[in-house]
């Protein structure tokens, strides 16, 4: 701290710190020789010493200044510090007066005025100029009084103990240098710190105002682009169904449902990522079946696979307990990204998946997930960023494959999530493997069987039920109730949070599905009325936004379920069925 050059704005702020931090201590310096000073009085009146009477008035006169001294600093005309400066001043020249007295002995006076200068150290906190001015003032003045009243009395001045009085004020300013310095330097460095702490939070606010901008703005652009999505991927969807009932789907309605699918896996790929980098994935694990998940793998990937003439191969360990405990979803994500890009970058020869039991107590197993392929391999020197943001290995391949990039950065994220890091292993023209391990509790019994939905249902009417549908967007409104009408559930609408609201008061519902942004009134203020009537009947948010911190604010004002659009048929009646009472695919 010997080197610190202390900035006016410190220097201001000292001054006023000081001065607080030191009122209680200035003041009773004063208030104790006005007291003290009188009552040292009494002892040469007990003694009946002749010196009582010199006295006792010099001190009295003296308490006098000092309580003006207080007096206008309590009324803010004079600071602490000045006040004590000027105290000492004045009690130094009284003390001189007192010295030039005549006396038999200097004994006590010299104890006392050592003692005077031991507490003025102890209590005061001055600049090193005021404590110079008082010790070179008392080192000069109490000599020259006593020299001056009587100078044969100077020599027993000095026997009697005046050298260790004036040795005091020598030292005087040092013990007070060192402790004004002291509380200086840890003052400026609460100050540098507390300034330091500023410009961090000053950083933080400015981190978490961009961040916020982000997430509201991929929130915005979520909810303006899985809007129309919503509308395209679920007429798709129904045309085909009704296509197919005739006869083969048309050649441009594939077409459309491919581009609709990609277009809604680039939406995904980007928002998961977000919802990744700004922690708000939180794994959710729940039991199910492996051998399921695995096959529903491998149904996806068939088609594709066949087009391109590979062989697709699912190696799975026959021992696999029927039942292991971990996110399904999640996992699923990582393994159809890692299988995905496997067929992706792959011309010819075998797309390979293998699980493979490591090891496993009674309560966990660990298993081994590897997917190997004959694709294009990959240099050594691209390996290390292929999982990073928007990255493809080669432009080329990257301008001959459409994609994101994302979607190995997600997996290595997912992955880290589950404890795990994913490995490579590749070389250019003969193919790659991607692995990881994975710590899973599990169960040997299985679960219970899945009830198996097929279009039939469409033709059961179910006349107890009526679903209120609430959206401001035409497209997304017909589609939801298009879907409503196959499975011959009844249902009215409602274009904004207040006709919702106006048509519950009038009908009864067992179900209401509500968008979130409309106009008029939203969903979240049209579901807080509802609520104040009817604590009971679902509500459930059919809403483009994807962001958790929206479902978690969405739950927690009312709302009974979140579905996020787009969604095709099979997920929404898997998600409303059991609202209804009705049996689903997924056994709800």
């Amino acid at each position: 701290m010997k080197n610190i050059t202390y900035t006016e704005p410190f220097e201001s702020l000292w001054r006023g710190e000081i001065e607080s931090r030191l009122l209680f201590s200035n003041r009773l310096f004063c208030i104790t020789f006005i007291i003290c000073n009188p009552a040292s009085a009494i002892s040469y009146y007990l003694a009946q010493d002749p010196y009582f009477y010199v006295l006792l008035p010099v001190h009295i006169i003296s308490g006098i200044f000092l309580l003006i001294l207080l007096f206008l600093n309590y009324k803010g005309r004079i600071s602490g510090q000045h006040m004590t400066l000027a105290a000492y001043v004045l009690l130094i020249c009284f003390y001189a007066y007192l010295l030039a007295q005549p006396r038999g002995s200097y004994t006590r006076s010299c104890i006392n005025l050592t003692l005077v200068v031991i507490f003025a150290g102890l209590v005061l906190r001055w600049p090193v100029r005021y404590a110079l001015l008082c010790a070179v003032l008392a080192i000069v003045l109490y000599p020259l009084a006593i020299y001056v009243g009587n100078k044969e009395q100077l020599s027993t001045f000095f026997e009697d103990g005046g050298v260790f009085l004036l040795i005091s004020y020598v030292i005087f300013p040092i013990i007070t240098r060192t402790g004004y310095l002291r509380a200086k330097s840890e003052f400026f460095y609460r100050y540098s710190l507390q300034q330091q702490n500023e410009a961090l939070e000053a950083q933080k606010v400015i981190a978490e105002n961009a961040t916020r901008a982000k997430s509201d703005f991929l929130s915005m652009m979520s909810h303006e682009i899985r809007t129309p999505l919503n509308g395209i991927v679920g007429i798709v969807h129904i045309m085909m169904q009704e296509e197919s009932r005739q006869g083969a789907a048309s050649e441009l309605l594939q077409t459309l449902k491919f581009s609709s699918d990609h277009l809604m896996a680039v939406v995904n790929d980007v928002l998961d990522f977000n919802k990744i980098n700004s922690n708000y994935v939180v794994l959710d694990p729940q039991p199910f079946d492996p051998l399921l998940l695995f096959e529903n793998l491998r149904k996806t990937f068939v088609p594709k696979t066949e087009e391109k003439g590979l062989k697709l191969i699912f190696d799975i360990d026959p021992q696999l307990p029927p039942q292991v405990v971990a996110d399904k979803v999640r996992l699923n994500q990582v393994l159809t990204n890692l299988i995905h890009n496997a067929v992706k970058f792959t011309y010819t020869g075998y797309v390979r998946f293998v699980v493979k039991e490591l090891s496993r107590n009674d309560q966990f197993i660990q298993l081994r997930f590897e997917v190997i392929d004959t694709g294009i391999g990959i240099a050594a020197d691209q390996q290390p960023v292929i999982f990073e943001l928007f990255t493809q290995a080669r432009a080329a391949v990257a301008r001959e494959h459409e994609g994101t990039g994302l979607g190995l950065a997600i997996s290595k994220e997912l992955l880290h999530l589950f404890g795990s890091e994913i490995e490579l292993k590749s070389e250019v023209g003969k193919g790659s493997v991607f692995s990881f391990q994975l710590v899973m509790g599990y169960s040997r019994k299985r679960l219970e069987n899945e009830v198996y939905q097929d279009e039939t249902l469409g033709a059961i009417s179910y006349p107890q039920a009526r679903v209120l549908v609430v959206d401001d967007n035409k497209t997304n409104l017909m589609f939801a109730t298009m879907l409503l009408k196959r499975r011959n559930i009844l249902y009215d609408t409602a274009n904004n949070g207040q006709e919702a609201f106006e048509m519950f008061v009038q009908h009864a519902y067992n179900l209401i599905l509500m968008d979130l942004r409309m106009p008029v009134m939203d969903g979240f203020e049209s579901t807080r009325l509802i609520r104040e009537t009817n604590a009971e009947i679902p509500i459930i948010a059919l809403t483009a936004s994807a962001f958790e911190d929206e479902k978690e604010r969405a739950m927690a004002n009312g709302f009974t379920g979140y579905l996020i659009k787009p969604f095709i048929p099979e997920d929404f009646y898997n998600y409303i069925y059991p609202f209804l009472g009705i049996p689903t695919s997924e056994g709800r």
